[in-house]
């Protein structure tokens, strides 16, 4: 029998920690999580990425006794499964990294990267970001690494992507592409949210929406009242009567083991490089996550819930990382 596989399509950068530890591994095999989208850059150039790649790919092998690897197949994912283990998908949130050389993207495809976001919420070479009140589409060069990405094995992700960037991707792009990490206009309608229609393009084409866990961007307030795992699965489910069960899973977005001191100096600096991100105000440590989702190893608490509001079982199984498993499977071409 084949173990199922468990995908969160994406983790934050802080989860990567101290002592040469993936203290994210250890929650994933708490929560029962097999693989998983690791943020290894959201920007600097092609050297700083390197390096952060060669931090990564060591502090797994030093944890490989653990059942710790990276995941550069479908088979990996598969075999992490079987084994009782962990896989870390190794992903970037801006293509800063790639400069302006289109090489790049065969270059790191070679280091392990299986995943690129196309902006973080700024413009860069490629295209604008949800940030940008220009919101222009794919530049030219944007227009030739769509194309490598889709050569060499790629996803592509548009989750911090703007809205024309975002259609024009899906329509050139020869594979389809992801949301990793998300949540919807239609319920909070913030620029950093997808709209009913994004998501019926990108459904139309095959791809995979993520649900995330961040309380200020899943519902109005949220970062000042909380949020519900009851209201993530909402969204799940918002999604899936939109555009069918095969097109949803998590990309939770949580950085594991983050502390009120770490909340503290990502508000003083992640948060004031991207103020657009506040949403319009602070909001207390308590309320960053989904309440009761701060850690990959309360994902059964997700099952549980999707088993009482009626999802079966085989449809529980897709939205916890069949879809998502399914979709790298057609992207990294095996």
């Amino acid at each position: 029998m084949t173990a199922a596989l468990v995908f969160n399509a994406l983790a934050g950068q802080g989860s990567l920690l101290r002592g040469g530890e993936l203290e994210l591994h250890r929650a994933m095999l708490a929560g029962g999580v097999t693989g998983a989208n690791v943020t290894v850059a959201t920007g600097g150039g092609f050297a700083e990425a390197v390096r952060a790649i060669e931090y990564v790919t060591a502090a797994t092998e030093r944890a490989a006794e653990e059942g710790a690897r990276i995941a550069r197949t479908v088979a990996d994912l598969h075999q992490a499964a079987r084994e009782g283990g962990a896989a870390l998908v190794l992903g970037f949130q801006n293509a800063t990294p790639l400069e302006d050389r289109i090489e790049h993207v065969h270059a790191f495809h070679r280091l392990g990267l299986r995943v690129l976001q196309l902006t973080y919420q700024r413009r860069n070479l490629i295209a604008d970001g949800c940030g940008e009140p220009a919101d222009a589409g794919l530049s030219l060069f944007g227009r030739q690494v769509v194309e490598a990405c889709n050569t060499a094995g790629i996803l592509l992700d548009l989750s911090h992507v703007g809205p024309r960037a975002t259609r024009e991707t899906i329509d050139r792009s020869a594979h389809p592409v992801a949301f990793t990490h998300v949540n919807l206009r239609a319920v909070h309608d913030v620029p950093r949210n997808k709209s009913d229609e994004e998501i019926r393009a990108l459904a139309e084409r095959g791809g995979v929406v993520g649900i995330c866990a961040v309380a200020r961007l899943m519902l109005p307030g949220g970062g000042q009242t909380g949020a519900t795992i009851d209201n993530l699965v909402d969204q799940i489910d918002h999604v899936t009567q939109l555009v069918g069960v095969d097109h949803v899973g998590l990309g939770l977005d949580i950085s594991e083991g983050m502390t009120r001191e770490s909340f503290e100096q990502r508000r003083a600096g992640f948060l004031t490089d991207y103020p657009e991100l506040r949403l319009g105000g602070d909001f207390p440590f308590e309320h960053y996550y989904v309440t009761g989702l701060n850690t990959m190893a309360n994902l059964p608490r997700v099952r549980e819930r999707l088993a009482a509001r009626g999802f079966s079982d085989e449809d529980a199984g897709k939205i916890l990382g069949g879809n998502f498993v399914r979709l790298l499977d057609a992207v990294w071409h095996g």
